[in-house]
């Protein structure tokens, strides 16, 4: 089956621009007794490579160590795979990961956790996650902490960010988002555009994020068997406080 990101995966590196502020975050996650880690929605790549790169820096090689990134899409995983041939990508469901053994670290970041849109569907990735950590393992994951007052604010045409488009020409990444109360979910339609040709985008896309407040994502992973050991309200490390942007946790197994 087509995941929805295969035809916006040639654009995906291209629209998210500058990713180092998640890589300054999850790859010092990475200590010298980290000999495994799996990313969950692990898209192009980018973390993961990060990752394998520092833990063959600690090891003096790769020889040994484990690194897994998992994604629905299989153009997602091509481009991934043409980034570090040498990392297991893996294509699958974040519910029912198909892998075998345990992970010193685990991550899912760029709030991919909110594409999952049902409670349930939430809890059981959770458990997976447990399956899959070490007892003294880390499971590292952001999403956005829910901002009514912004969601019942529809945008039509924000400019998310200025990037170099697929000929090295300026190029805009638009948004329009509308938010629904009763389902709690987000829905986004981004454009890559030419500004000189706003009218014909270079590519589209559609997502949609469930907005999960902090009180309910503690009860999830607490029902799950995790434990929260650190969460910050955004990549600075920042505490964590009901104004704060973000939702930044790393936990560990309950128990």
């Amino acid at each position: 089956m087509e995941s929805t990101y295969d035809q916006w995966a040639q654009y995906y590196d291209i629209a998210e621009g500058d990713r180092s502020i998640f890589l300054d975050f999850y790859v010092p996650l990475i200590g010298s007794q980290t000999r495994s880690a799996l990313e969950l929605g692990c898209g192009t790549g980018v973390i993961t490579a990060a990752l394998a790169r520092r833990m063959a820096e600690f090891n003096n090689g790769d020889a040994g160590l484990r690194v897994t990134g998992l994604d629905e899409s299989a153009e997602m995983l091509r481009l991934a795979r043409a980034r570090d041939a040498g990392i297991e990508w893996v294509q699958g469901d974040f519910r029912a990961p198909p892998i075998a053994g345990e992970y010193d670290l685990v991550l899912c970041a760029f709030n991919t956790l909110q594409l999952l849109h049902s409670e349930e569907d939430l809890c059981s990735t959770f458990e997976a996650v447990r399956r899959h950590l070490k007892s003294d393992g880390v499971f590292a994951f952001d999403i956005y902490q829910p901002n009514l007052e912004y969601l019942a604010r529809p945008q039509s045409d924000r400019l998310v960010r200025r990037v170099a488009g697929p000929q090295g020409q300026a190029a805009e990444l638009r948004e329009a988002f509308a938010y629904d109360p009763q389902s709690r979910i987000m829905t986004l339609d981004w454009r890559l555009i030419d500004p000189r040709r706003p009218a014909a985008p270079l590519a589209t896309m559609r997502y949609h994020l469930r907005q999960y407040f902090a009180a309910e994502v503690e009860g999830f992973l607490a029902a799950a068997g995790l434990a929260i050991i650190e969460r910050f309200g955004d990549f600075d490390r920042s505490p964590f406080t009901d104004s704060s942007k973000k939702q930044i946790m790393l936990c560990g197994r309950a128990g």
